[in-house]
């Protein structure tokens, strides 16, 4: 965990109405996937290459499927028992939209045989936002070259946690609507503004995932990638977000579900809410919560 000093965490909540969420029977080995972009394929799909990014998706996967060493039983290191099942990942090659997309809203959606098989997933990659829709840039196109957050159904097959390296993932303006995109899930986490990449950064993926099986994963996604003016006076800001049936449950979520430590499916998602850095002011963006709206 980063020894910086942190701002107050703050949570915010609010109603989403009712949701119906379809529940599937929890599998009994818990499995996670990652998938990063570091160059785009131009002749489909183009994007600024970033040859550390893997690198920073590599080091979260290899950490939460670390099973370490234990002798009669005891720990010694690594997460042992709890350690997650590496189910695959991939870098570059033909991530697509489709790949992450729901055949409930997009036709030929196949998110149910890739990025929803997991309980825990990575994805790397650009993004960005459109009338307060996140959207990720995908390397090559199926039906395009952006997945966006309006195509996804996350969590109506396996999937409880996903994390987002991507620029304007999490920023403020979505929070209303964010929701929309979990069936199922109990957690995304991203960044409100711009984040940044780089290989002197993969030890705060590689903390994160450790972190995340001793502590909240939202209180370990913003203690360890909440950095304090990373470029000048930009600050890089992240944002943990929840699903819920109460108050009292979207409050239990951001402060105590952990890797080892899941909370059953939400069967009504009646709530949502944000855990983030207060004054927190990224590149890109106003200081967050400044551009929220119900």
């Amino acid at each position: 965990m980063k020894n910086h000093t942190l701002k107050p965490k703050l949570m915010l909540l609010g109603a989403v109405g009712l949701l119906s969420v379809f529940n599937t029977p929890a599998y009994a080995l818990r499995e996670a996937k990652m998938y990063a972009i570091t160059t785009w394929d131009a002749a489909t799909c183009t994007g600024s290459t970033r040859n550390s990014w893997d690198d920073m998706a590599l080091s979260w996967y290899n950490e939460v499927t670390d099973p370490g060493f234990s002798v009669f039983g005891l720990c010694l290191w690594g997460h042992c028992g709890e350690a997650y099942d590496k189910s695959g990942y991939r870098i570059d090659g033909s991530i697509k939209d489709t790949y992450f997309s729901d055949v409930s809203v997009v036709a030929n959606g196949e998110d149910h045989k890739r990025i929803d098989t997991a309980d825990a997933a990575l994805v790397a990659w650009h993004g960005s936002e459109s009338g307060n829709i996140y959207q990720g840039s995908m390397r090559v196109s199926g039906n395009d070259c952006k997945i966006k957050q309006s195509e996804m159904k996350l969590g109506n097959t396996d999937l409880e946690f996903l994390h987002l390296s991507s620029c304007q993932s999490m920023d403020d303006n979505q929070w209303s609507t964010w929701w929309s995109a979990l069936d199922g899930v109990h957690q995304v986490d991203g960044f409100h503004g711009l984040m940044w990449i780089s290989s002197g950064l993969a030890s705060n993926y590689e903390d994160f995932a450790d972190d995340a099986f001793d502590t909240s994963i939202a209180n370990s996604w913003l203690d360890n990638h909440y950095v304090p003016n990373i470029s000048g006076s930009d600050d890089q800001c992240p944002v943990a977000y929840v699903v819920g049936e109460t108050t009292t449950d979207i409050s239990n979520r951001l402060h105590q579900e952990r890797y080892n430590k899941l909370y059953p499916a939400t069967g009504k998602t009646k709530y949502w809410g944000a855990m983030y850095i207060k004054g927190c002011d990224p590149a890109s963006e106003t200081v967050v919560t400044q551009d929220f709206t119900k």
